[in-house]
């Protein structure tokens, strides 16, 4: 499945972001979300929902925050895909960030990879790429 149609097939409306896991020797960008839904064909299949689940970006070559400092701990917002550069494409995620004073932002993630996967926690060698 192309990377925009796959997360074209997610639903991350009401969900928030847990983590953001930067590993440079993989090239890997993973973003751990309370949980991921997928639609298919047209519907929704709960059976699918993984609970604290990755979405998992490979083969990642840029990776930035803006703005920079504040670290994503809440919402999912809009995800857009910018489209193909070679091998690779370029996605942004608007990430909720919330601290202690109520100070409340979106941080646009700019990540550019090759590849874009789910991976329920634990089973890093069964990602879900279709």
């Amino acid at each position: 499945m192309k990377p925009d149609e796959f997360l074209n097939s997610l639903y991350l409306g009401d969900r928030a972001c847990k983590a953001i896991v930067l590993d440079g020797w993989r090239e890997e960008v993973k973003i751990q979300i309370d949980s991921i839904s997928r639609l298919r064909s047209g519907t929704w299949n709960v059976d699918e929902n993984v609970r604290d689940g990755f979405l998992v970006f490979e083969g990642v070559d840029h990776v930035s925050f803006d703005p920079p400092g504040r670290i994503p701990n809440d919402e999912i917002g809009s995800i857009e895909f910018v489209g193909y550069d070679g091998e690779r494409f370029t996605v942004v995620i608007e990430l909720g960030a919330a601290d202690e004073i109520s100070d409340y932002g979106f941080i646009k993630t700019t990540i550019r990879a090759k590849a874009v996967a789910i991976e329920k926690p634990g089973e890093e060698s069964a990602r879900i790429r279709d």
